[in-house]
């Protein structure tokens, strides 16, 4: 006897012989109507003239035993041999055989689609031409499609090769996994549904992926599906159309599919904010949606709340390293006149180009040298990237989105901290970010570009940023913009494709922006190029520096992106959740190829510093305001997003404070500063942790909530910026206004002073100096040389080099005096001694 099984692909059980006898058979016994059996059965073909004419008479022998009407319906997709000719003459013999035939050869699911489109009777049945399936078994499946929409056969004993057969196994893991068919044998080619059904269903590739689109899309509709075991047979007649080079091609289809229909589906319904749409109904003046579409006032409010956190109080002392180091460079190009050769300690300066030099020195012009100036730079370059989240959120969102993409980006501990920290980073992010958005309107038909044509005035836009990106970094800012615009208008069916003119255009418009300087810094250094290219960028990404382990960026981002970072398991889930699959517009889909490949290329860099991660800001933070837009405007799914909406916020509160009183304490034990300020902060966040917890008792407030972690969030924020770092700052400067050491140590214009084994930029900087030198290690040559030609001097050490390190280099007769010790600077004063005193070392303090 013929083993046959069943299986439910709606329930997972599975359906047994005599559970169909039972249920089956009684159930058509009470409906004598269901006698009448009529089906359709097509039959793809491309060249099966060695098979079609065996296929065809056993489909018809099958389907007289099975139906009391059908019809065979060939659907010859453009063969080269004899098929159409051979079903012609069957044709003159038995008129319920019909041919529909292509010109051209237009792909197997074409070719279902044709045969959809050609089927007249109630049941609509497929299977290929190759004699591979017992027909007398379709009985089974007109039993179960009076029950179920969609009935699938699988393979019992597949009879294929191994290699076949395991090619198979891997496509259906990927199809289950991927478009959730949850059926065993997607590609069996053997499926009867309901003729409405088929109808209703839209195929639109024309490869091999319509079995997976079927069932996709059955599952959309909220279709039944059953599967039933079938047997198998070797082909013996014909050839098989299928090889391992069509492997790449079905694989390339099936991610398309999964990106454009299950992932970002293009059909996402417009915006429904009353605020975007341009028949704004007359509403009362205090009514919610007045207050909607008075949104534009709320982000002109909010930007300006930023500008003023972010531009207020700027003068606290640079911090070592980067700050002092980046202000001193634009320093020294006034001092020097020279604005093409990057310098620090008047020696030339290999490691970047020159943009943030030149904004700082313009900024020391206008301004005059001093902290303000210097961080002016970066706080600006924040407040850009602010407001280009908030307008391009809105336009390829909607207004309220764009608000709460500017409060997430503001608030998020990473940004808001390197929006007034003297970096490269903060500029970069800006022209990256802009670059990437313009490319996404450059390519993204909108309401504001139907045309079928890159948008070129996007385009250039985004050129130009890359270029301005180029001078600011490097080679990263091409690296990081160029995948995500390749991969998706590769991924995506709706964006417009850039053509190589188009890529050709962009690189003319880097170039012209970037290579000058490159060209007049070469000729004045022809080493620099070298340096930069190799050593500095594709050594750095080896891990020639700051080498850090694969997993390093995973803590970063968790603790960059507080206090939305406690939404990081509901948001993935629902990323991924097929669920809310029209909730997620084409535009997530191109911010998580933006965010996933920065995330990505710097993890698989050898040189990972906190910062490098900056670049993915924006786009997290508008993928984060999109779903907590989505997420606080009602409670459609507040069962199925309680966690994002009620312990998310709380936990992201309850962290907050905790984190708060810690920083309070450690900055306090760290600086020495247990004054009034410090008690006072420390019983504010104790009484914020306590008041928080009952406020949230509520399980239903989401807003409430989430209102309450965005201003616990903003006063961590102001109190870390506005007084922590600051006094940070000025106990860790070694020459700033607050440290009083010039005064001590009675520094002049003519004094001799020197750094050792460290930059400390910091020294020239404040001192406003050009004589002061460097030395990159203890044991230069050239440190005793300087000693020796100078009857007294102060050097600047870094703290690593002990004092008898240090009284090993010196002058036989310097004695050497440690006055001071400030963050990580021992500093000393060295006389010569006269010929009868013996060289010593003192420590004043």
């Amino acid at each position: 006897m013929r083993h046959t099984s069943f299986h439910s692909a709606a329930t997972g059980q599975p359906l047994t012989n005599a559970f169909l006898i039972t249920k089956l058979g009684a159930w058509m016994h009470e409906h004598d109507e269901l006698a009448s059996v009529a089906i359709s059965l097509i039959l793809p073909a491309y060249n099966e003239a060695d098979a079609i004419e065996q296929a065809v008479e056993e489909a018809v022998i099958a389907l007289s035993q099975t139906a009391d009407d059908y019809e065979v319906i060939v659907v010859d997709d453009g063969s080269m041999d004899r098929t159409s000719a051979i079903v012609e003459s069957i044709i003159q013999n038995n008129d319920c055989v019909r041919l529909v035939r292509h010109d051209v050869n237009r792909g197997y699911g074409a070719a279902i689609r044709s045969g959809f489109l050609a089927a007249k009777m109630n049941l609509v049945m497929f299977t290929d031409a190759d004699c591979q399936f017992d027909l007398t078994e379709m009985d089974r499946f007109v039993l179960l499609s009076e029950r179920y929409d969609v009935v699938c056969g699988y393979r019992l004993d597949r009879k294929d090769t191994a290699l076949r057969c395991l090619y198979s196994k891997v496509y259906n893991v990927l199809t289950r996994a991927l478009l959730g068919t949850r059926v065993r044998d997607v590609d069996c080619a053997f499926k009867m549904l309901r003729r409405d059904v088929a109808k209703s269903l839209t195929i639109s590739g024309d490869g091999f992926l319509v079995n997976s689109e079927l069932l996709v899309q059955a599952r959309m509709q909220n279709r039944t599906i059953v599967e039933v075991g079938v047997s198998h047979r070797a082909r013996t007649l014909g050839e098989s159309t299928v090889s391992i080079r069509h492997i790449p091609k079905v694989f390339a289809s099936l991610m398309r599919y999964w990106w454009n229909e299950v992932q970002f589906p293009s059909d996402r319904p417009a915006s429904t904010d009353a605020s975007d749409t341009g028949n704004e109904p007359r509403v009362p003046f205090f009514s919610a949606a007045r207050l909607r579409q008075r949104t534009a006032w709320m982000h002109w409010l909010f930007f300006l709340v930023a500008s003023v956190f972010i531009l207020t109080n700027l003068g606290y002392p640079l911090i070592d390293r980067d700050e002092t180091r980046y202000a001193e460079i634009a320093r020294e190009m006034i001092a020097t006149g020279d604005w093409i050769l990057p310098q620090l300690n008047f020696q030339a300066h290999y490691d970047k180009p020159p943009l943030l030099y030149w904004l700082c020195a313009i900024a020391f012009q206008m301004f005059g040298i001093s902290e303000t100036s210097a961080r002016l730079v970066p706080a600006l370059a924040a407040l850009g990237t602010l407001a280009s989240t908030m307008y391009f959120g809105s336009r390829l969102f909607d207004r309220r989105t764009g608000l709460i993409a500017g409060v997430v980006l503001a608030l998020s501990a990473g940004f808001a901290f390197h929006s007034r920290y003297l970096l490269l980073d903060g500029v970069l992010t800006l022209f990256v970010s802009l670059a990437l958005l313009t490319a996404f309107c450059a390519v993204q038909p909108s309401n504001h570009n139907r045309s079928k044509r890159v948008a070129i005035g996007w385009w250039m836009i985004s050129a130009a940023c890359v270029g301005l990106a180029f001078l600011t970094k490097g080679p990263v800012a091409v690296v990081l913009w160029l995948p995500p615009v390749l991969a998706f208008t590769w991924l995506s069916k709706g964006p417009i494709q850039p053509g190589w003119r188009h890529y050709a255009v962009a690189g003319c418009v880097v170039s012209l922006i970037a290579t000058p300087w490159f060209a007049m810094v070469h000729q004045r250094d022809s080493h620099f190029l070298m340096e930069f290219f190799y050593t500095h960028n594709a050594s750095r990404f080896g891990g020639q520096f700051h080498n850090r382990p694969f997993w390093y960026f995973v803590p970063v981002l968790l603790i960059a992106g507080h206090p939305w970072s406690f939404l990081a398991i509901p948001y993935g889930r629902f990323l991924f959740s097929r669920r809310d699959r029209l909730e997620r517009p084409p535009i997530l889909g191109f911010l998580l190829l933006w965010s996933l490949w920065t995330f990505v290329f710097f993890s698989l860099s050898g040189c990972k510093l906190p910062t490098y991660l900056l670049p993915a800001a924006p786009a997290l933070s508008l993928m984060i305001g999109h779903y907590l837009s989505s997420m606080l405007r009602s409670n459609h799914h507040a069962r199925h997003e309680f966690f994002s909406r009620y312990w998310s916020a709380r936990l992201a509160t309850l962290t907050a404070c905790v984190a708060a009183i810690g920083f309070v304490v450690f900055l306090a034990w760290t600086t020495g500063d247990f004054s009034n300020s410090t008690c006072l902060w420390l019983l504010l966040w104790a009484g914020i942790l306590v008041g928080s917890q009952l406020l949230l008792g509520d399980r239903n407030q989401a807003k409430i909530a989430w209102g309450v972690a965005t201003g616990v969030t903003l006063l961590f924020t102001s109190m870390v910026m506005h007084d922590a770092i600051p006094k940070y700052s000025r106990s860790r400067s070694i020459l700033g206004p607050s440290s009083g050491i010039s005064q001590d140590l009675q520094i002049e214009n003519e004094s001799a002073i020197a750094t050792v084994s460290h930059e400390f930029s910091e020294v020239p900087f404040y001192l406003n100096s050009r004589r002061v030198r460097n030395f990159p290690s203890v044991d230069d040559t050239r440190l005793r040389e300087f000693v020796a030609g100078h009857s007294s001097c102060i050097l600047f050490v870094n703290e690593r080099v002990t004092p008898w390190e240090l009284r090993v280099h010196l002058p036989a007769r310097a004695r050497l005096t440690q006055v001071a010790r400030r963050g990580v600077a021992r500093i000393y004063e060295v006389i010569q001694e006269t010929v009868d005193e013996e060289p010593s070392v003192a420590f004043h303090r």
